[in-house]
């Protein structure tokens, strides 16, 4: 569960905020949910499947994201617009100096 949450915290600090926030939703509503009603529903556990949900969920979603990590796609996401960024920048120094 440590490694799941560092590599989500990798995926928000890089911008990729929708790839966390789809992440925290399979792991709930496609994993946790559906296998805690059928492990306390239809297995011999009963109320202790409510319980052992958590755990197997957090597995499946930290191995999930650690491929998702490795996939490397997260690495693309552009922060800022650095060439518009560096002609913003260049004005302001101008502007400042009183060059313009």
């Amino acid at each position: 569960m440590g490694l799941q949450m560092a590599l989500t915290g990798v995926f928000r600090a890089s911008g990729n905020m929708i790839v966390t926030m789809v992440l925290a939703l399979i792991s709930q509503w496609v994993f946790q949910f559906p296998i805690a009603y059928i492990l306390s529903k239809h297995t011999s556990l009963g109320i202790n499947g409510l319980w052992w949900a958590f755990p197997i969920s957090n597995v499946l979603i930290a191995l999930i994201t650690m491929a998702w990590y490795v996939k490397g796609d997260w690495k693309n996401k552009k922060l800022t617009e650095e060439e518009k960024l560096v002609g913003q920048v260049s004005e302001e120094i101008l502007v400042e100096e009183g060059v313009r």
